[in-house]
C-alpha cells in the first residue's frame, strides 16, 4: 500500500516513563498520611473544619500531583522539555536498490505509466532511550540548470495502490521507532515524469531521514550500504537550490559556451 506524509506534533523525545511512575506513587503515599493528620485535628478540636484546613488542602494537592505524574508516564512526558536533544541514533542498511516502470490507474481512468525508485531497508534506533519517528525522503540530481534553478527533484511516495505484482511491502511514513527496535520493508517513491529526461546517469540522489520528534534532519547517500549516524550529514531540508545563472535560458547559453 502506499504511504503519505503526514504532519505531527513536536513533543520532547526523551521518555521518563519509570521517574513519572516514581513521583505518582510518592504523591499518592503521601495524599492518605496527609489525610488522616487532617483527620486527627478534626476529631481533636471540634472547631477544626474537616475540609478547610491546611493538611486536608495539601492532601488534595497531593492527590492530584499524583494523577499528573500518572498520565505524565502514560503520555511519556519528558520530565526537561526545555531539553534539545539531537537526531535520534540511527542505523540505516540498504539492502538493495530497484529501478521499476509500471503503471497505474489515472483520474481518467486509463493507464498511465510511472517509474518508481525502490529501497530495501532496514531502520534501526540504536539509541538507549531516544524514540523516533521518521519520514525518509528521496531527492534526485538533476542536470544543472535543465529546470531552473532546481537542482534536485523531489520524488514523493506514489500516492495509488502499488500493484501485488511488485512485490513491495513499503514502510510507512512516519516511521515509529522506540529505542531498540528495527522496521524492514522497502522506501518507494514515484520519480515524476516532467523529471525523466533532466536526471543525468549515472543517478546521483540522496535519501533525508527527517525525525518529527526533534524537527532534526540527515542526508545520507542512496545507495547500498550501511549508514551509521556518524556517516550521515545535517541537513536543512529541502531540495538544493542552484545560482542565480541559471535563473534563465540566457544565462545557461552563457555558462554552456564558458565550458
Amino acid at each position: 500500500m502506499a504511504f503519505a506524509l503526514i504532519s505531527v506534533r513536536l513533543p520532547a523525545v526523551r521518555s521518563y516513563r519509570e521517574l513519572w511512575l516514581w513521583l505518582g506513587g510518592l504523591f499518592l503515599a503521601l495524599f492518605p498520611f496527609l489525610a488522616a493528620i487532617a483527620i486527627a485535628y478534626f476529631l481533636k478540636d471540634t472547631h477544626y473544619s474537616l475540609i478547610w484546613n491546611g493538611w486536608m488542602l495539601a492532601a488534595f494537592v497531593s492527590f492530584l500531583a499524583a494523577f499528573t505524574c500518572f498520565f505524565g508516564a502514560l503520555k511519556e512526558w519528558s520530565f526537561l522539555p526545555a531539553a534539545r536533544l539531537d537526531f535520534p541514533d540511527i542505523k540505516v542498511d540498504v539492502y538493495g536498490v530497484s529501478t521499476i516502470d509500471t503503471e497505474h490507474e489515472a483520474g481518467t481512468g486509463l493507464a498511465a505509466p510511472a517509474r518508481l525508485r525502490s529501497f530495501t531497508v532496514r531502520l534501526t534506533n540504536t539509541s538507549a532511550e531516544q524514540y523516533a519517528s521518521l519520514t525518509a525522503l528521496l531527492y534526485i540530481k538533476l542536470i544543472p540548470g535543465s529546470w531552473g534553478r532546481v537542482g534536485e527533484a523531489v520524488c514523493p511516495p506514489p500516492e495509488w495502490t502499488l500493484p501485488p505484482s511488485l512485490g513491495l511491502n513499503p514502510i510507512g511514513m512516519p516511521c515509529a521507532l522506540s529505542p531498540g527496535n528495527a522496521a524492514s520493508g522497502q522506501l518507494v517513491y514515484e520519480i515524476p515524469s516532467y523529471y525523466l529526461d533532466k536526471i543525468p546517469e549515472p543517478m546521483n540522489a540522496r535519501l533525508e531521514l527527517w525525525d518529527q520528534l526533534t524537527g532534526k534532519r540527515v542526508n545520507l547517500p542512496a545507495e547500498i550500504g550501511a549508514h551509521e549516524k556518524d556517516d550521515m550529514v545535517p541537513s536543512s531540508g529541502g531540495a538544493e537550490t542552484l545560482g542565480p545563472e541559471y535563473e534563465s535560458p540566457a544565462g545557461q547559453e552563457a555558462d554552456a559556451g564558458q565550458a
